[in-house]
């Protein structure tokens, strides 16, 4: 004897309301916060969606990370193009991750070694299991300086913040 189980819709709806309105909802969340002082002074608090991000000039790093299997294509802004487009020239950056880890970079390194803020991988968009939605990415094969663990640490993934100072 079998038997089947059938939901009511109105169960299945509140399923999903409650889903959305839970915590869980803030770890599914494709944006990134941005709060900054800008050259003139004014203050700059603002959301950036993946959509603005795609919507930006794109640029590809690949490199291996000890993370990964292999060499991987990353895609993504520039950290100085998001920063500059709203007119930010920080001295020290502070990310935070969708986990309260947090870590900084400075403008000289920065400027130096060009990280971005990857949203895909291989052609795909980065999901939270898989680092993202997005990931400060360095060009580790291309400066042997950056694989010292003070780099790798700079590299957070699941970014959730930006703070400028």
């Amino acid at each position: 004897m079998t038997m089947k189980l059938s939901l009511p819709p109105l169960l299945i709806s509140c399923f999903f309301a409650f889903l959305l309105s839970s915590p869980y909802a803030i770890a599914l969340s494709t944006d990134i916060t941005l709060s900054a002082h800008q050259a003139n002074g004014k203050k700059v608090e603002l959301t950036v969606s993946l959509e603005q991000i795609e919507q930006l000039p794109q640029t590809t790093i690949t490199t291996q990370l000890p993370w990964i299997n292999g060499q991987a294509a990353f895609k993504g802004v520039k950290l100085s193009t998001l920063l500059e487009m709203h007119n930010i020239k920080p001295s020290l950056i502070r990310l935070k991750a969708l986990n309260d880890y947090t870590t900084e970079v400075t403008w000289q390194e920065m400027l130096q070694y060009e990280p971005i803020i990857a949203i895909k991988k291989d052609e795909q968009y980065l999901k939270i299991r898989d680092y993202g939605p997005f990931w400060l990415i360095f060009p580790l094969d291309q400066y042997a300086e950056l694989q010292q663990t003070t780099y790798l640490a700079k590299m957070i993934w699941q970014l959730e913040s930006i703070k400028v100072e």
